[in-house]
């Protein structure tokens, strides 16, 4: 079957990578190239580096909705061939008669959506109804869920409300991030799209629709979702650690300026610690080795950080240059 695949990160390479062993891609579909870092040089999105390598055709509309140039380029790879089939009676080869959606990006209208004879499947990193829109893999880590999922369900003009095809349900590991998380998801995901189109395109899978009833959403992390909130346990804390590797992080301010945790765990009491020994210590009060004090009397263990316009150290090493670091308070 010929597809075209709309994707941008790296957790939809896995899925373009198994469709392609089965299927062909006739185009791909991803975000513009960006300008990144201080010379703000062009870098093209990880599908799009792929599709290079692979020779893949490769649109990177700027605007999907109401553009009909894009539109139309789309409509004509669903054309059969102009070719005459072998024995002379009839079209060539069909044109595209699917859309596959990984991780795009953008909304797409319906007049995309409806252009293939299949029309448009997602693939969507959590088990709906449940973390319906743009950062699944990062609410789960962050509400502390022990599992989650994958769903593959056929696009419609509302944000993950389709049809459902399959799900599948993936395991948290307690030291699960959400780049871990993703490659589990991802790799997940590309053993069970090839049989799933399979099914879906034959007839042998019945979509059927989503509990209304049980739905709850995701909003777009943004660089604030990454401040500490030192009145929160430490187990919430280390959650949004988890839920924001790489990108945003997690940051405090100390001493007015930023403070990036880029290595960080939940510690227990040590001998001869009792609550009582920090009862009267703020949340935020940092104590030996760089542990913090966090609310409901918990603690969390920094083990390495960056101040701003430093380099990423150790937190041994950032004691060794800032040894009033201990007993000072973040946030402060």
């Amino acid at each position: 079957m010929k597809l075209v695949f709309f994707g941008t990160s790296n957790v939809a390479l896995p899925i373009l990578e198994a469709l392609r062993k089965e299927h062909e891609i006739a185009a791909v579909v991803t975000t513009p190239d960006v300008k990144v870092g201080r010379r703000q040089e062009m870098e093209e999105s990880p599908v799009s580096a792929l599709a290079a390598d692979l020779g893949l055709l490769t649109f990177k509309p700027e605007n999907v909705k109401d553009n009909r140039e894009f539109l139309g380029q789309l409509k004509n790879l669903c054309l059969p061939s102009p070719s005459p089939s072998p024995d002379g009676r009839g079209m060539g080869p069909a044109g595209v008669e699917l859309f596959v959606v990984v991780a795009y990006g953008k909304i797409l209208p319906m007049d995309i959506i409806s252009a293939p004879k299949y029309k448009t499947i997602n693939v969507h990193f959590s088990v709906l109804p449940k973390y319906r829109g743009a950062s699944p893999i990062q609410a789960a880590l962050l509400n502390g869920d022990e599992q989650t999922g994958t769903s593959i369900f056929l696009l419609d003009k509302n944000v993950d409300d389709g049809l459902l095809l399959t799900q599948e349900i993936v395991n948290i590991d307690p030291d699960d991030n959400f780049f871990t998380l993703s490659d589990k998801l991802a790799r997940r995901s590309a053993n069970i799209i090839n049989q799933t189109i399979s099914d879906y395109v034959s007839g042998k899978i019945t979509p059927l629709p989503q509990d209304e009833d049980s739905v709850s959403y995701c909003k777009i992390v943004s660089k604030a979702d990454g401040k500490v909130d030192w009145n929160k346990s430490a187990t919430e804390i280390y959650n949004q650690f988890r839920a924001f590797y790489i990108w945003p992080g997690i940051w405090t301010t100390w001493k007015g300026q930023n403070l990036k945790i880029t290595e960080c765990i939940t510690t227990e009491l040590q001998n001869g610690d009792t609550t009582e020994n920090y009862r009267n210590l703020d949340p935020g009060t940092v104590i030996a080795d760089g542990v913090v004090i966090c609310g409901n009397n918990t603690k969390l263990k920094i083990n390495r950080l960056q101040l701003a316009g430093k380099n990423e150290v150790s937190i041994t090493e950032f004691l060794n240059g800032y040894k009033d670091f201990i007993g000072s308070s973040l946030n402060r």
